[in-house]
């Protein structure tokens, strides 16, 4: 989904390790619509859970500034991921954080664990 210059798909980065997607997404409201962003992201919390694919979906409000939240995702792997991009559940979210956010698909980083010792 575009809207106007900010694009909220993110691309899945390309070669990754096999296994587990970790990601985590940093989502700032527009003043005001901070009530309107946390329902938004309560609704997709509850819905992405519920994905097979997904091992962990956790969602904060920052303490220190009310209008900032924390999303943190582990899925299956890439492919788990990818299902979750096509879901209904994400494109809604996608529109309500077009309207409450001032966040794009760059608010979204793909993270790589780094080896045990």
């Amino acid at each position: 989904m575009t809207t106007g210059d900010r694009r909220f798909m993110p691309e899945v980065a390309t070669g990754l390790p096999p296994g587990e997607r970790p990601m985590v997404a940093v989502v700032r409201a527009i003043r005001g619509h901070e009530d309107d962003l946390a329902a938004a992201i309560t609704t997709l919390t509850a819905a992405v859970r519920r994905e097979p694919g997904c091992r962990e979906f956790r969602s904060y409000r920052d303490a220190a500034d009310p209008g900032t939240f924390h999303l943190y995702e582990i899925y299956a792997d890439t492919d788990a991921f990818r299902t979750h991009l096509a879901t209904a559940h994400v494109a809604r979210f996608f529109t309500e954080l077009a309207r409450h956010s001032t966040a794009d698909a760059g608010a979204l980083t793909q993270l790589v664990e780094l080896p045990a010792p």
